[in-house]
């Protein structure tokens, strides 16, 4: 992530989560964070549990971020906030583990002509699928599906897709939801066998080559060790597992997890990709 979508993804979970921003600058931010939030990202068990216990005024703490310390003032003192770090780390978690399955409905786009007849709503199944590409290398790749619980129709990518809409938590008035012919189970699995047919027919050159590193790899570690007839126990087995973990490193293999999903009931996409 680039320090700008760091920056953006920070002001949201703080708004999100009910923090307050105090202080803001191009460079950092001053924010006084919930009681979720301060148990979420500053892992302060034992205080949580006294005041829980001694029925005492709780006082979340205040966090001072910076996101490029070259701009930032030389008397603002607060923690370097950068992908991968373990603060931003902190935040990825409590975002996941509060924002791992969500219920919107589209907002009207506008107002019913029709007073007292209700629309329907379609509904759909957004799963974002974290797909690793792993040998002595790795590289990921996110999968945006959706699938409509009508008919089974896959759109690929979804998110980018309804993001450009306006959702809420609550059915709006004049509304209704239509009842899904495929179960989430269902809709689940038909998601699956699509992302596994997609994975087969890709390009598997990388594995390939992978298991050509391991050829050799393995190649030389034969080499350095002698006949296993002229060794004692102790070196055959060390030599055994030297093989299995260059095994584990260097195999191709490819996991597949799930990062969040959502239904999402539509009154209308976009006519782009209504069919």
């Amino acid at each position: 992530m680039e320090p700008r979508q760091i920056r953006t993804f920070t002001e949201r979970y703080l708004a999100n989560h009910g923090c307050h921003i105090i202080e803001s600058s191009p460079a950092h931010l001053v924010t006084q964070l919930s009681i979720q939030a301060d148990k979420d990202l500053l892992n302060r068990p034992f205080y949580w549990m006294y005041v829980e216990r001694c029925n005492l005024e709780p006082q979340p703490a205040r966090l001072c971020l910076i996101f490029d310390p070259e701009k930032c003032p030389e008397d603002v003192k607060g923690e370097y906030l950068f992908y991968g770090s373990p603060r931003f780390s902190r935040f990825l978690s409590s975002a996941l583990q509060h924002g791992q399955f969500v219920r919107l409905y589209q907002q009207p786009s506008g107002r019913n002509p029709y007073m007292y007849v209700s629309k329907p709503y379609t509904p759909w199944l957004a799963v974002n699928f974290k797909i690793s590409y792993i040998c002595d290398q790795k590289k990921d790749r996110i999968s945006y599906l959706g699938i409509n619980l009508q008919n089974g129709h896959i759109l690929e990518p979804f998110y980018q897709t309804i993001r450009q809409l306006s959702w809420t938590s609550k059915l709006p008035a004049q509304r209704h939801t239509i009842e899904p012919r495929l179960s989430i189970a269902e809709a689940v699995g038909e998601l699956e066998y699509y992302l596994q047919d997609q994975l087969e027919n890709e390009d598997q050159t990388w594995a390939e080559e992978a298991m050509e590193r391991l050829d050799l790899e393995l190649n030389q570690l034969d080499s350095y060790y002698p006949d296993e007839t002229k060794i004692s126990a102790e070196l055959s087995q060390e030599k055994k597992q030297r093989r299995r973990e260059t095994i584990w490193q260097y195999h191709p293999r490819v996991e597949v997890s799930v990062i969040n999903a959502g239904l999402f009931y539509v009154e209308q996409l976009p006519p782009s990709l209504e069919n």
